[in-house]
């Protein structure tokens, strides 16, 4: 019911070409024209690169060694993206586009998906409020496997989602997705679908049929036989790998109690992360517990138990792992949302303008301590983390931000008032944050995440001849970085090697010792305090 009429207004919730565009803006603003940042943006760039370099299409790698991490479906699109789009843009730019695509189709699908179960009324609002989730947007702009994930999750609860009315097409949708899911995550994507799939039927009255049960394992034989097809190509083609790949899956996916010990940093993780789905998604259940067997609430219910369970029982504690939750807490979102009393909407609007405004100071002040030494406090933390950053010209990208901030200030005041005005808030907030972000802290992201001048310095270090290199504690982010900047490639330390060179890293806190017949020839520093990191080259006495 509108509370007011406004002279000038964005539609609640925001729908059609404005939604598109909102949504364009938020996926390709700060995605391309950087070098890839330290961590997954870097990690999973490697076996784009090894697929571009000649590697394996089927078994990820990363410098010239099998990479367990991820299965291969986003390596695919991202190498495809490079290759088509290498004309334009550098590498890591046009593979990093697949992460655009993936989330576009995720958001697209849990959108569909809130349509097939609520109605049209809840397609933009369940889109609107995952853009609107503060876990999401770091990682909708990193070279990201697990958003092909989410995308196939989502497509499978859009298949369930018209199971009733149209069986062949949604199961045959919810098995692609599950497929999808699995190529993407491995037995956590088929962990994560193939229950719901299977017990979608026996919680849906008009489900127990022949037609619908029949469609069900249609749908499971086809995510099965995609799943075979790829498995089957790799056992053909590397015969050992398959043993290995399934103890790692094994390990990765089954459960574990280290988590216990630290369930208080995983609320809190959570807590943030899925905001403000969680509170919303909440009332719905709490609304609808008289109903909790009807697939509308079923169906995403046991979605979001399944990804909760898995984040809190296997892996280690990560933002990325949260991910997962997103597309089931997104449904349930949508299905609350639509119900929310007028005092807990406006709330719900108002903080989220209050949020982002708060953030958008915060995001000033850090600036105005980089660039002007002020709040002292800060600038002193600002450069114990990067003591070495060059301050460049800073005045278009202060005119910029000072249009953002603008918008953020005023766009949420034009909104058209009514019950669904929260979501569009919390998403153009979020996108005009990500995006004031951005225009400001691009050159300090670009400095301290940066591995290129290391590689290259290193790769003059090691001179023309350099030989084989053997290294200790090395990541898998510092692998791809050498190997994609300057073409090193390292092997694993062992006494009996015959290299006689020896890279070493070591973080904050950590040291390396190695034996006295190395020599160090080369060392190299990166940022401060708990992020300092050190790089150093021995050679070997003959």
């Amino acid at each position: 019911m509108p509370l007011a009429p406004s002279r000038f207004s964005l539609p609640a919730p925001l729908t059609g070409w404005p939604l598109a565009v909102l949504l364009g803006i938020y996926l390709l603003v700060g995605t391309t024209g950087h070098l890839p940042w330290r961590g997954d943006d870097l990690t999973h760039l490697g076996p784009i690169h090894a697929i571009l370099q000649g590697g394996s299409w089927l078994v990820p790698e990363i410098a010239g060694e099998t990479y367990r991490g991820a299965a291969p479906l986003y390596y695919w699109v991202g190498a495809l993206l490079a290759r088509l789009l290498g004309w334009l843009l550098p590498v890591h730019d046009a593979a990093r586009l697949a992460t655009s695509l993936f989330c576009a189709a995720s958001l697209y699908w849990t959108g569909l998906a809130a349509r097939r179960l609520y109605g049209e009324a809840s397609f933009a609002p369940a889109i609107l409020l995952g853009m609107g989730s503060l876990g999401l947007v770091v990682h909708a702009h990193e070279t990201q496997p697990l958003l092909a994930q989410l995308a196939g999750m989502a497509l499978c609860f859009a298949g369930l989602g018209e199971l009733a009315e149209k069986p062949g097409r949604g199961a045959i949708q919810a098995g692609l997705g599950a497929a999808l899911a699995f190529l993407a995550g491995g037995l956590s994507g088929l962990a994560l679908t193939l229950p719901v799939i299977i017990l979608t039927p026996l919680l849906c009255a008009r489900c127990r049929n022949r037609a619908v049960l029949g469609s069900v394992a249609l749908g499971l034989g086809i995510a099965l036989a995609i799943g075979a097809l790829w498995l089957g190509a790799v056992a053909n083609q590397y015969p050992g790998e398959i043993p290995l790949w399934w103890q790692e899956e094994l390990a990765s996916t089954l459960p574990h109690t280290s988590h216990v010990s630290e369930l208080g940093k995983l609320l809190q993780l959570f807590g943030w992360f899925a905001w403000p789905l969680w509170p919303i998604a909440g009332w719905a259940v709490w609304r609808n517990r008289h109903n909790i067997t009807s697939p509308q609430l079923a169906l995403p219910l046991m979605g979001s138990i399944l990804a909760i369970f898995l984040v809190a029982t296997t892996g280690g504690l990560r933002t990325a792992g949260l991910l997962p939750v997103l597309p089931p807490l997104c449904l349930l979102a949508a299905l609350g949302v639509t119900s929310l009393r007028r005092g807990a909407a406006n709330a719900f609007d108002w903080f989220g303008v209050m949020v982002f405004i708060f953030f958008g100071i915060l995001v000033w002040l850090g600036w105005s301590a980089l660039h002007f030494s002020w709040p002292p406090g800060l600038a002193r933390q600002v450069a114990r983390m990067a003591p070495d950053f060059q301050h460049g010209t800073w005045l278009v990208g202060a005119v910029v931000g000072t249009a953002l901030s603008l918008l953020l200030l005023l766009l949420p005041l034009g909104t058209q008032r009514n019950m669904q005005r929260g979501t569009t808030n919390w998403a153009l907030g979020m996108t005009l944050l990500w995006c004031l972000a951005v225009m400001l802290w691009q050159p300090w992201f670009a400095h301290t995440k940066n591995y290129q001048p290391l590689a290259t310095e290193l790769r003059q270090a090691l001179g023309p001849q350099a030989g084989c290199i053997t290294r200790r504690n090395l990541g898998d982010t510092q692998r791809a970085a050498l190997d994609y900047f300057a073409g090193i490639r390292t092997l694993r330390f062992d006494a009996k090697e015959e290299c006689t060179l020896l890279l070493t890293y070591s973080t904050s806190g950590t040291s390396q010792s190695v034996p006295r017949e190395w020599n160090l020839i080369w060392e190299r520093h990166l940022g401060g305090g708990r992020k300092a990191e050190t790089f150093r080259l021995y050679r070997r006495d003959e």
